[in-house]
């Protein structure tokens, strides 16, 4: 979305919100600057069907989460399974993992693979004869709301922005794993 298309989505919402109409000319620029950093990466008619849809299920003028939010909800609907439906299927992959390949290991879902985090690892559940079936379960239902959670928040960053936040990483000595940041 170029900055000419920017300012036709601020008026659009100026011309359903009050509060964004009646923004002095220096509010509106700044407005205009912020929206066209944070939603440039978008294309122009998505950003537009999304302001539409913020526009018809609130009264409230959107935020720029909002927007990322909806744009994203268009493309990629959520699908999201509960914590227990990716259980059973991280169950199946212990009952199956003293015997599972890499290759097997590849084809289950990125939420459930990064819980294990390699296959040696579900290897060491599957082989772990002190192995406690409730422990493991638990920490996986709350491991698996951290992982999915923060996979939404990665989806909503734009490109340029994570970019720039893997190059600041580097320079701190920080580790960016998964799309997360961990410090080492």
């Amino acid at each position: 979305m170029n900055k000419a298309e920017t300012v036709q989505v601020i008026t659009l919402l100026a011309g359903n919100y009050d509060s964004i109409a009646k923004k002095d000319a220096t509010q509106k620029q700044l407005m205009i600057n912020t929206w066209q950093e944070c939603l440039g990466d978008l294309d122009y008619r998505l950003v537009l069907q999304a302001v539409k849809k913020s526009i018809i299920e609130s009264p409230y003028p959107p935020t720029i989460h909002d927007i990322r939010k909806n744009a994203i909800e268009l493309v990629s609907p959520s699908i999201q399974r509960t914590g227990i439906e990716a259980w059973e299927e991280a169950y199946k992959m212990i009952c199956r993992g003293a015997y599972m390949s890499q290759e097997e290991f590849e084809q289950h879902s990125p939420e459930v693979k990064k819980f294990f985090g390699s296959i040696a690892q579900l290897k060491a559940y599957a082989t772990n004869v002190d192995f406690n079936m409730d422990v493991v379960r638990s920490n996986f239902l709350k491991q698996y709301e951290v992982i999915t959670n923060r996979e939404k928040q990665q989806k909503l960053l734009p490109e340029q922005m994570k970019n720039m936040i893997g190059q600041l990483a580097e320079k701190m000595d920080i580790k960016q794993i998964g799309g997360t940041i961990n410090e080492l």
